[in-house]
């Protein structure tokens, strides 16, 4: 899964993007499900809410929204088949956290490209009654050394699959293209937990952490 992100973007990095210049977004180290966060619709840098609240979901109680969707869910899961048919988006992220149980503590780690180049996931967007964007971002299977930590990760897409992804083509044919990102140029480390709390937003957050001997 992806339950928390770093973002932080440039100009250069989203020149493809057509109203760069119009959108506002500060970086932030700790994007957390229900907060607002870039996206791209359209070729349009729009700030959503990430996580979809379908309406099934708000008659439960304590509703989580539905921040992450499965890949092996895209096709068959009537949740998300229709925003896969017609409402793909990329989601810009610089980083992301996975948390892997170590000595009955739930330690963070901080994924990563090596040249620290900015990273899109595929994702799905629903525009809601209110005006609001939500976004859910697609998981796939972990891959190579990310499975030492977690079994899932954003599925990450390169330029060619980017295009794809927000292609016309059927979903079935985007779907079964959609998977190639090797992950090779992609590193992790472990941070400090003070990533758990939603509320810490510093650059401290994707610091290798080193633990300090007695």
């Amino acid at each position: 899964m992806c339950g928390r992100y770093y973002i932080d973007i440039e100009k250069d990095e989203l020149s493809f993007v057509d109203n760069f210049n119009e959108v506002e977004y500060d970086q932030n180290f700790n994007v957390a499900p229900q907060n607002q966060a870039p996206c791209i619709i359209d070729n349009n840098l729009v700030i959503a809410n990430w996580g979809y609240f379908p309406d099934w979901l708000k008659s439960q109680s304590n509703p989580r929204p539905l921040f992450n969707t499965r890949y092996e869910s895209l096709l068959e899961k009537k949740t998300f088949t229709s925003a896969f048919k017609n409402s793909r988006c990329l989601i810009p992220i610089s980083g992301w956290y996975e948390w892997k149980e170590e000595d009955g503590i739930k330690q963070p780690y901080y994924f990563f490209d090596t040249s620290e180049s900015l990273l899109f996931s595929a994702g799905l967007y629903w525009n809601r009654s209110s005006g609001d964007i939500e976004t859910s971002i697609i998981t796939r299977e972990a891959v190579s050394s990310l499975q030492s930590i977690h079994n899932r990760s954003p599925l990450l897409l390169t330029e060619k699959q980017r295009e794809l992804w927000v292609s016309d083509l059927s979903s079935e044919e985007i779907y079964s293209q959609i998977l190639d990102y090797t992950y090779d140029d992609i590193e992790f480390h472990k941070v400090d937990r003070a990533v758990n709390n939603p509320k810490n937003n510093n650059d401290s957050l994707i610091q290798k952490y080193e633990e300090v001997p007695f």
